[in-house]
């Protein structure tokens, strides 16, 4: 009898439990009691809310043919698992891992329930999908010259998060085809590997990656092996006009090893010991007309150090728009000493160093300023080889809908390979000038930007927003080489001037997601060619 009181009694009981669970609490004081994790909740959404209105058929064929993230992908992701300790900082940073996939547009990683009566927590995870099948067509014909490539990429292949890319292209140098393939979480090891394959007409291009990453900030070690062939066509430019032209060739194997030193609140050190192999090569095409550059080999021992601090933010309107943005302000610093080895195949011995520097600071609770310094030195043959490179950019956001954006960035170099010119104009700067259309050795760029953001959308695919621009800035030095083959040489040879409006088309629900820029530009110039207005169409991932 009194058994079977006993059983009767534990549905009462298990609802009694159920029944002191809340999903109203103040987090920080949860987080003080130190509860367990009980169990996690998966919500997986597709690419389009049906839902919403203005929705047709091509939402509702696009979530149809969309095969949804599995859950063991998401699941492979967490950095907590069941029955652990509720650890606030590794949910934030799940939802940063989460939304560096390619696949997944937005991530929210929450405690969704409490249950004093045993201190435990239930975890919600909800990623929502972007759409990942993208095909590819580009067509351009000037000159006399026709270009064409066609594709398709998937980005989630069957809700694994694994990517397929086929593509085939031909210009006016070469034709060829690409297959690469890529993982970001083998079987949920945190290894990622990538491979590609290039047979193109006048040769073959490879690159075979798998490594270890350090995927979270306390991860104890990393390790990389990285395998590459790359060929491809260098064009030398001066004022937008071709003066020469040579194939290079690269060839590099790269592994290393990295371990976490120690940590100290917020801050983290690391230590990386690798070797690169690198071997560069030329040969002429019959566009050549100047000597080809001497062929180097780079191979080398390095060593690396690395301090990182933990202070992220989640940031709207900075290099995007209508996204959630994971900025990192504290300080992340890179040091990096190599040594050539002619043992490894260098062509002499030499000195390697490069460095880096980043931070952000928050000046006004709507005004952040981002600083970011390069420097890298190469003791070879003789000789030195410096490239220095700074930038800042100032964000002030005037109110949710409007920002105004101002930067500058400069670099310095001296002895550097005639392969590796600093270019101004177009994509590399002064976006009313066409590409390629200043070079040498040094170079400063100064950038004052309107922006408008809008709640408008195209067939709810593009978010639409609004810029005004003022380029101003010049490149300069080490190339005489190119003026003998320039009918007039000195046109253009100063400081450079343009102005712009454009229309900005953030493609939210791709993978890729890449924003088309649609500007009208003007160029202040002394070069009639070019003196006018005119439109120009980009894509790129920053706004």
């Amino acid at each position: 009898m009194w058994r079977s009181l006993c059983l009767l009694s534990l549905p009462f009981y298990s609802f009694t439990l159920l029944a002191n669970c809340s999903d109203e609490f103040d987090l920080d004081r949860l987080a003080e009691k130190k509860p367990h994790i009980s169990a996690i909740h998966f919500e997986q959404n597709n690419v389009f809310d049906l839902t919403e209105p203005g929705v047709f058929w091509l939402h509702r064929f696009a979530n149809a043919s969309h095969r949804i993230s599995l859950e063991g992908t998401i699941r492979d992701d967490l950095l907590f698992n069941d029955h652990a300790p509720l650890n606030l900082a590794d949910l934030a940073e799940t939802e940063r891992l989460l939304r560096s996939r390619r696949y997944i547009r937005d991530a929210r990683v929450s405690v969704s329930r409490y249950c004093p009566s045993d201190n435990t927590v239930e975890v919600m995870v909800r990623t929502w999908d972007t759409w990942s099948l993208l095909p590819k067509i580009d067509f351009s014909s000037e000159g006399g010259e026709t270009e064409y490539s066609l594709g398709i990429a998937e980005d989630n292949l069957l809700g694994y998060g694994n990517q397929i890319h086929l593509d085939y292209s031909k210009d006016s140098e070469r034709s060829g085809y690409l297959v690469s393939f890529g993982s970001p979480n083998i079987f949920g090891t945190h290894w990622n590997t990538f491979l590609s394959y290039a047979n193109n007409s006048d040769g073959e291009n490879y690159r075979f990656n798998v490594q270890r990453p350090f995927y979270r900030l306390d991860s104890q070690w990393s390790l990389n092996f990285d395998l590459l062939k790359n060929k491809e066509l260098v064009t030398d430019y001066q004022l937008d006009e071709r003066v020469n032209e040579y194939n290079r060739t690269r060839q590099q194997f790269e592994s290393a090893v990295g371990f976490k030193l120690v940590e100290r609140g917020r801050s983290i050190q690391r230590f990386i010991v690798g070797m690169t192999l690198e071997d560069v090569a030329f040969n002429d095409t019959e566009g050549t007309v100047l000597t080809l550059p001497d062929e180097r080999n780079l191979s080398a021992i390095w060593l690396e150090y690395q301090i990182l601090e933990d202070d992220f933010y989640k940031l709207y309107n900075i290099n995007q728009f209508n996204r959630v943005e994971d900025i990192n302000a504290g300080w992340q610093l890179q040091l990096r000493l190599g040594y050539l080895q002619s043992w490894l195949g260098a062509d002499n011995s030499g000195l390697q160093l490069t460095a880096h520097a980043e931070k952000a600071w928050q000046l006004q609770e709507h005004t952040w300023l981002f600083g970011q310094l390069n420097y890298r030195r190469l003791n070879w043959q003789d000789q030195t080889q410096q490239l220095l490179h700074f930038s800042w950019q100032l964000n002030h956001q005037l109110n949710e809908y409007n920002s105004v954006v101002a930067s500058i960035s400069a670099e310095r170099g001296s002895n550097l390979f005639a392969d590796e010119r600093l270019y101004l104009g177009g994509d590399t700067g002064l976006r009313a000038f066409p590409l390629y259309y200043q070079s040498g050795d040094k170079r400063v760029i100064a950038t004052a930007e309107y922006r408008r953001y809008t709640d408008w959308n195209l067939w709810r695919i593009f978010d639409v927003g609004f810029a005004a621009f003022t380029d101003i800035g010049r490149s300069w030095g080490d190339s005489e080489q190119f003026k003998d083959l320039m009918a007039q040489p000195d046109i253009d040879d100063k400081v450079l001037f343009g102005v712009g409006v454009g229309v900005r088309l953030l493609s939210s629900h791709s993978s890729r997601g890449t924003m088309v820029h649609l500007d009208l530009t003007r160029p202040f110039s002394d070069n009639p060619d070019i003196n006018n207005w005119q439109w120009r169409a980009t894509a790129k991932r920053r706004f």
